[in-house]
Protein backbone atom coordinates (compact mmCIF):
# COMPACT_ATOMS: atom_id res chain seq x y z
CA UNK A 1 0.00 0.00 0.00
CA UNK A 2 1.50 3.37 -0.98
CA UNK A 3 1.65 6.48 1.25
CA UNK A 4 -1.36 8.14 -0.44
CA UNK A 5 -3.55 5.11 0.15
CA UNK A 6 -2.50 4.94 3.79
CA UNK A 7 -3.32 8.61 4.33
CA UNK A 8 -6.69 8.17 2.63
CA UNK A 9 -7.49 5.23 4.92
CA UNK A 10 -6.77 7.19 8.10
CA UNK A 11 -8.72 10.24 6.90
CA UNK A 12 -11.73 7.98 6.20
CA UNK A 13 -11.38 6.38 9.62
CA UNK A 14 -11.25 9.79 11.30
CA UNK A 15 -14.35 10.96 9.41
CA UNK A 16 -16.26 7.88 10.50
CA UNK A 17 -15.25 8.35 14.13
CA UNK A 18 -16.34 11.99 14.13
CA UNK A 19 -19.79 11.09 12.77
CA UNK A 20 -20.76 10.14 16.34
CA UNK A 21 -20.83 12.38 19.36
CA UNK A 22 -18.42 10.52 21.60
CA UNK A 23 -16.35 10.97 24.70
CA UNK A 24 -13.18 9.05 25.36
CA UNK A 25 -11.42 8.84 28.69
CA UNK A 26 -8.07 7.36 29.51
CA UNK A 27 -8.26 4.03 31.26
CA UNK A 28 -7.70 4.19 35.00
CA UNK A 29 -6.75 1.59 37.55
CA UNK A 30 -9.80 -0.39 38.59
CA UNK A 31 -10.75 -0.86 42.21
CA UNK A 32 -10.05 -4.12 43.96
CA UNK A 33 -13.63 -4.21 45.28
CA UNK A 34 -15.59 -7.32 44.34
CA UNK A 35 -19.09 -5.79 44.45
CA UNK A 36 -20.60 -2.61 43.03
CA UNK A 37 -23.90 -0.84 42.58
CA UNK A 38 -25.53 0.52 39.43
CA UNK A 39 -28.21 3.13 40.13
CA UNK A 40 -30.86 5.25 38.46
CA UNK A 41 -32.67 8.33 39.80
CA UNK A 42 -35.33 10.65 38.40
CA UNK A 43 -34.33 13.88 40.15
CA UNK A 44 -37.63 15.75 39.57
CA UNK A 45 -36.56 18.85 37.67
CA UNK A 46 -32.97 19.55 38.66
CA UNK A 47 -32.90 23.03 37.12
CA UNK A 48 -30.56 25.94 37.70
CA UNK A 49 -31.92 29.47 38.21
CA UNK A 50 -30.79 30.89 34.85
CA UNK A 51 -32.88 31.39 31.73
CA UNK A 52 -32.08 29.06 28.86
CA UNK A 53 -33.30 30.69 25.67
CA UNK A 54 -33.29 27.34 23.87
CA UNK A 55 -35.81 25.63 26.16
CA UNK A 56 -38.96 26.38 28.13
CA UNK A 57 -37.53 26.72 31.64
CA UNK A 58 -39.49 29.86 32.56
CA UNK A 59 -41.21 28.21 35.54
CA UNK A 60 -37.81 27.46 37.09
CA UNK A 61 -36.59 31.03 37.42
CA UNK A 62 -36.53 33.27 40.53
CA UNK A 63 -39.44 35.29 39.12
CA UNK A 64 -41.12 32.30 37.50
CA UNK A 65 -44.32 30.56 38.52
CA UNK A 66 -42.46 28.20 40.88
CA UNK A 67 -40.25 30.93 42.39
CA UNK A 68 -37.14 28.86 41.81
CA UNK A 69 -34.62 30.87 43.84
CA UNK A 70 -30.93 30.32 44.54
CA UNK A 71 -31.80 29.09 48.04
CA UNK A 72 -34.23 26.50 46.68
CA UNK A 73 -31.68 25.43 44.09
CA UNK A 74 -29.05 24.96 46.80
CA UNK A 75 -31.46 22.85 48.86
CA UNK A 76 -32.18 20.71 45.79
CA UNK A 77 -28.49 20.14 45.11
CA UNK A 78 -27.89 19.23 48.76
CA UNK A 79 -30.74 16.74 48.73
CA UNK A 80 -29.79 15.02 45.47
CA UNK A 81 -26.22 14.74 46.73
CA UNK A 82 -27.47 13.12 49.94
CA UNK A 83 -29.24 10.48 47.87
CA UNK A 84 -26.13 9.78 45.80
CA UNK A 85 -24.06 9.50 48.97
CA UNK A 86 -26.63 7.10 50.40
CA UNK A 87 -26.50 4.93 47.30
CA UNK A 88 -22.72 5.01 47.44
CA UNK A 89 -22.74 2.76 50.50
CA UNK A 90 -19.20 1.60 51.29
CA UNK A 91 -18.07 3.42 48.12
CA UNK A 92 -19.69 0.82 45.88
CA UNK A 93 -21.64 3.06 43.47
CA UNK A 94 -20.00 2.57 40.08
CA UNK A 95 -22.64 4.15 37.82
CA UNK A 96 -25.78 6.20 38.29
CA UNK A 97 -28.02 7.33 35.47
CA UNK A 98 -30.27 10.31 36.14
CA UNK A 99 -33.18 11.98 34.39
CA UNK A 100 -34.75 15.44 34.55
CA UNK A 101 -31.45 17.31 34.75
CA UNK A 102 -31.35 20.61 32.89
CA UNK A 103 -27.74 20.75 31.72
CA UNK A 104 -24.17 19.82 32.49
CA UNK A 105 -23.75 22.89 34.70
CA UNK A 106 -26.22 21.60 37.30
CA UNK A 107 -24.27 18.35 37.43
CA UNK A 108 -21.03 20.27 37.94
CA UNK A 109 -22.70 22.20 40.77
CA UNK A 110 -23.93 18.89 42.21
CA UNK A 111 -20.41 17.43 42.23
CA UNK A 112 -18.59 20.65 43.10
CA UNK A 113 -17.01 19.15 46.22
CA UNK A 114 -17.00 15.54 45.07
CA UNK A 115 -14.13 14.10 43.06
CA UNK A 116 -15.55 10.56 43.05
CA UNK A 117 -17.71 10.84 39.94
CA UNK A 118 -17.28 12.05 36.38
CA UNK A 119 -20.07 13.25 34.06
CA UNK A 120 -21.38 12.09 30.70
CA UNK A 121 -24.06 14.45 29.43
CA UNK A 122 -25.35 15.84 26.14
CA UNK A 123 -27.97 18.53 25.59
CA UNK A 124 -31.12 16.89 24.28
CA UNK A 125 -33.88 18.28 22.08
CA UNK A 126 -36.46 18.12 24.87
CA UNK A 127 -38.64 21.23 24.78
CA UNK A 128 -38.61 21.55 28.55
CA UNK A 129 -34.86 21.28 28.64
CA UNK A 130 -34.69 18.11 30.75
CA UNK A 131 -31.99 15.61 29.89
CA UNK A 132 -30.61 12.26 30.98
CA UNK A 133 -27.03 11.73 32.07
CA UNK A 134 -24.65 9.15 33.46
CA UNK A 135 -22.28 9.69 36.39
CA UNK A 136 -19.46 7.16 36.71
CA UNK A 137 -16.74 6.31 39.18
CA UNK A 138 -13.44 5.88 37.27
CA UNK A 139 -12.29 3.38 39.90
CA UNK A 140 -14.88 0.96 38.45
CA UNK A 141 -15.75 2.20 34.97
CA UNK A 142 -13.85 3.54 31.96
CA UNK A 143 -16.06 5.06 29.23
CA UNK A 144 -15.02 4.39 25.65
CA UNK A 145 -17.73 6.04 23.55
CA UNK A 146 -21.02 7.83 24.22
CA UNK A 147 -23.72 9.45 22.12
CA UNK A 148 -27.41 10.35 21.99
CA UNK A 149 -29.49 8.03 19.82
CA UNK A 150 -32.40 9.96 18.37
CA UNK A 151 -35.77 8.87 17.00
CA UNK A 152 -36.49 8.96 13.26
CA UNK A 153 -39.50 11.29 13.02
CA UNK A 154 -40.05 10.84 9.29
CA UNK A 155 -42.94 8.41 9.87
CA UNK A 156 -44.62 10.59 12.50
CA UNK A 157 -43.42 14.23 12.54
CA UNK A 158 -45.72 15.06 15.47
CA UNK A 159 -44.27 12.40 17.77
CA UNK A 160 -41.57 13.55 20.16
CA UNK A 161 -39.36 11.11 22.05
CA UNK A 162 -36.39 11.98 24.21
CA UNK A 163 -33.07 10.71 22.96
CA UNK A 164 -31.46 7.69 24.59
CA UNK A 165 -28.00 8.17 26.09
CA UNK A 166 -25.83 5.24 24.98
CA UNK A 167 -22.50 4.71 26.73
CA UNK A 168 -20.02 1.94 25.97
CA UNK A 169 -17.31 1.34 28.53
CA UNK A 170 -15.34 -1.11 30.63
CA UNK A 171 -16.78 -2.07 34.02
CA UNK A 172 -14.00 -3.74 35.96
CA UNK A 173 -12.50 -5.72 33.05
CA UNK A 174 -15.66 -6.36 31.02
CA UNK A 175 -17.18 -4.23 28.27
CA UNK A 176 -20.74 -3.06 28.94
CA UNK A 177 -23.27 -0.94 27.05
CA UNK A 178 -25.36 1.39 29.23
CA UNK A 179 -28.62 2.86 27.90
CA UNK A 180 -30.22 5.70 29.91
CA UNK A 181 -33.88 6.38 29.09
CA UNK A 182 -36.73 8.72 30.00
CA UNK A 183 -39.89 7.62 28.22
CA UNK A 184 -43.03 9.76 27.64
CA UNK A 185 -45.16 10.50 30.69
CA UNK A 186 -48.75 9.56 31.40
CA UNK A 187 -49.84 13.18 31.69
CA UNK A 188 -52.39 12.72 28.89
CA UNK A 189 -53.70 9.53 30.50
CA UNK A 190 -52.25 6.03 30.52
CA UNK A 191 -54.13 4.66 27.52
CA UNK A 192 -53.88 7.78 25.37
CA UNK A 193 -50.12 8.05 25.89
CA UNK A 194 -49.35 4.33 25.66
CA UNK A 195 -48.50 4.45 21.94
CA UNK A 196 -45.71 6.94 22.69
CA UNK A 197 -44.08 4.62 25.19
CA UNK A 198 -44.39 1.71 22.77
CA UNK A 199 -42.62 3.87 20.17
CA UNK A 200 -39.91 4.60 22.75
CA UNK A 201 -39.62 0.86 23.42
CA UNK A 202 -39.18 0.21 19.70
CA UNK A 203 -36.42 2.84 19.52
CA UNK A 204 -34.70 1.26 22.51
CA UNK A 205 -35.04 -2.20 21.03
CA UNK A 206 -33.43 -0.99 17.79
CA UNK A 207 -30.41 0.19 19.77
CA UNK A 208 -30.22 -3.12 21.62
CA UNK A 209 -30.51 -5.05 18.36
CA UNK A 210 -27.63 -3.06 16.86
CA UNK A 211 -25.47 -3.89 19.88
CA UNK A 212 -26.38 -7.58 19.85
CA UNK A 213 -25.83 -7.80 16.10
CA UNK A 214 -22.16 -6.98 16.63
CA UNK A 215 -21.83 -9.59 19.37
CA UNK A 216 -24.75 -11.57 20.86
CA UNK A 217 -22.84 -11.80 24.16
CA UNK A 218 -22.48 -8.05 24.62
CA UNK A 219 -23.42 -6.93 28.13
CA UNK A 220 -26.29 -4.44 28.32
CA UNK A 221 -27.60 -2.35 31.21
CA UNK A 222 -30.89 -0.67 30.34
CA UNK A 223 -32.06 1.89 32.89
CA UNK A 224 -34.53 4.72 33.14
CA UNK A 225 -37.84 6.19 34.11
CA UNK A 226 -40.02 4.27 31.67
CA UNK A 227 -43.34 5.69 32.92
CA UNK A 228 -44.60 2.14 32.60
CA UNK A 229 -44.32 -0.79 34.98
CA UNK A 230 -42.62 -4.14 34.26
CA UNK A 231 -45.99 -5.71 33.47
CA UNK A 232 -47.09 -3.03 30.99
CA UNK A 233 -47.16 -3.60 27.26
CA UNK A 234 -44.23 -1.40 26.34
CA UNK A 235 -41.96 -3.32 28.69
CA UNK A 236 -43.27 -6.88 28.54
CA UNK A 237 -44.17 -7.12 24.84
CA UNK A 238 -42.07 -4.65 22.88
CA UNK A 239 -38.84 -5.52 24.69
CA UNK A 240 -39.61 -9.26 24.81
CA UNK A 241 -38.46 -9.37 28.41
CA UNK A 242 -37.67 -12.57 30.24
CA UNK A 243 -38.03 -12.91 33.99
CA UNK A 244 -35.89 -16.01 34.38
CA UNK A 245 -32.17 -16.54 33.98
CA UNK A 246 -32.69 -18.87 31.04
CA UNK A 247 -32.53 -17.82 27.42
CA UNK A 248 -30.21 -16.25 24.92
CA UNK A 249 -27.45 -13.86 25.95
CA UNK A 250 -29.08 -10.89 24.23
CA UNK A 251 -32.44 -11.25 25.93
CA UNK A 252 -33.23 -8.89 28.77
CA UNK A 253 -34.08 -9.76 32.35
CA UNK A 254 -36.16 -7.36 34.41
CA UNK A 255 -35.33 -8.02 38.08
CA UNK A 256 -37.81 -5.34 39.17
CA UNK A 257 -40.85 -7.33 38.08
CA UNK A 258 -40.78 -9.28 41.33
CA UNK A 259 -40.77 -6.02 43.28
CA UNK A 260 -43.82 -4.80 41.37
CA UNK A 261 -45.61 -8.06 42.09
CA UNK A 262 -44.81 -7.56 45.77
CA UNK A 263 -46.62 -4.20 45.66
CA UNK A 264 -43.53 -1.99 45.79
CA UNK A 265 -43.06 1.17 43.73
CA UNK A 266 -40.86 4.16 43.07
CA UNK A 267 -43.58 6.82 42.83
CA UNK A 268 -47.07 7.22 44.19
CA UNK A 269 -50.26 8.59 42.65
CA UNK A 270 -53.09 9.07 45.13
CA UNK A 271 -53.02 5.76 47.03
CA UNK A 272 -51.30 3.58 44.44
CA UNK A 273 -47.62 2.79 44.02
CA UNK A 274 -46.09 2.56 40.53
CA UNK A 275 -42.72 1.05 39.67
CA UNK A 276 -41.68 3.22 36.72
CA UNK A 277 -37.95 3.30 37.48
CA UNK A 278 -36.11 0.12 36.57
CA UNK A 279 -32.74 -1.32 35.58
CA UNK A 280 -32.74 -4.24 33.17
CA UNK A 281 -29.82 -6.51 32.37
CA UNK A 282 -28.93 -8.73 29.45
CA UNK A 283 -28.85 -12.47 30.03
CA UNK A 284 -25.15 -12.38 29.30
CA UNK A 285 -24.57 -10.72 32.67
CA UNK A 286 -26.21 -13.65 34.46
CA UNK A 287 -24.53 -16.31 32.34
CA UNK A 288 -20.96 -15.07 32.13
CA UNK A 289 -17.87 -15.66 34.24
CA UNK A 290 -17.13 -11.95 34.68
CA UNK A 291 -19.32 -9.68 36.76
CA UNK A 292 -22.74 -11.09 37.66
CA UNK A 293 -26.06 -9.73 38.87
CA UNK A 294 -26.91 -10.43 42.51
CA UNK A 295 -29.74 -8.13 43.65
CA UNK A 296 -32.22 -5.40 42.68
CA UNK A 297 -33.58 -2.85 45.15
CA UNK A 298 -35.58 0.35 45.52
CA UNK A 299 -33.66 2.83 47.64
CA UNK A 300 -36.20 4.24 50.08
CA UNK A 301 -34.84 5.00 53.55
CA UNK A 302 -37.31 6.63 55.93
CA UNK A 303 -35.91 10.13 55.33
CA UNK A 304 -36.90 9.94 51.65
CA UNK A 305 -40.59 9.71 52.59
CA UNK A 306 -42.73 12.79 53.14
CA UNK A 307 -42.70 13.56 56.89
CA UNK A 308 -40.75 10.31 57.41
CA UNK A 309 -44.07 8.50 57.11
CA UNK A 310 -43.70 5.14 55.37
CA UNK A 311 -47.37 5.33 54.35
CA UNK A 312 -46.76 8.54 52.42
CA UNK A 313 -45.03 8.90 49.07
CA UNK A 314 -41.58 10.23 48.18
CA UNK A 315 -40.67 13.57 49.77
CA UNK A 316 -40.86 15.69 46.64
CA UNK A 317 -39.72 19.19 45.71
CA UNK A 318 -43.10 20.37 44.43
CA UNK A 319 -46.68 19.22 44.35
CA UNK A 320 -48.25 21.29 41.61
CA UNK A 321 -47.12 24.85 42.33
CA UNK A 322 -46.64 24.22 46.05
CA UNK A 323 -43.05 24.01 47.24
CA UNK A 324 -42.38 21.11 49.62
CA UNK A 325 -38.60 21.38 49.70
CA UNK A 326 -37.97 17.65 49.42
CA UNK A 327 -35.86 15.41 47.24
CA UNK A 328 -37.85 14.03 44.31
CA UNK A 329 -41.22 12.55 43.46
CA UNK A 330 -39.42 9.28 42.62
CA UNK A 331 -37.33 6.89 44.68
CA UNK A 332 -34.05 5.78 43.08
CA UNK A 333 -33.35 2.16 42.20
CA UNK A 334 -30.19 0.13 42.03
CA UNK A 335 -28.82 -3.29 41.23
CA UNK A 336 -25.78 -4.98 42.72
CA UNK A 337 -23.11 -6.80 40.75
CA UNK A 338 -20.23 -8.96 41.85
CA UNK A 339 -17.12 -10.25 40.16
Amino acid sequence: MNISAILLFFVSLLSFSCSYRTETVNKSAKTAATTCRIGFYNTENLFDIYDDKHSNDNDFLPLGKLKWTADRYDVKLKHIKEVIDGLNDLSTLALIGMSEVENKEVLEDLLKNDTTFQIIHYNSSDRRGIDVCLLYNPAYFTPLTSYLSSFDKSNDPELFLREVLVVKGVLWNDTVHVLVNHWPSRREGEEKSETKRIAAAMLTQEIIDSIIQVNPSNNILLMGDFNDQPSDKSMSVMLNLKTTKKGKDGELINPFKALQEAGEGTCKYKHDWFLFDQILISNSISNKKGFQFTDAEIYHPEWLYYKNDLKSGPFRSYLGNTYYGGYSDHFPVYIELKK
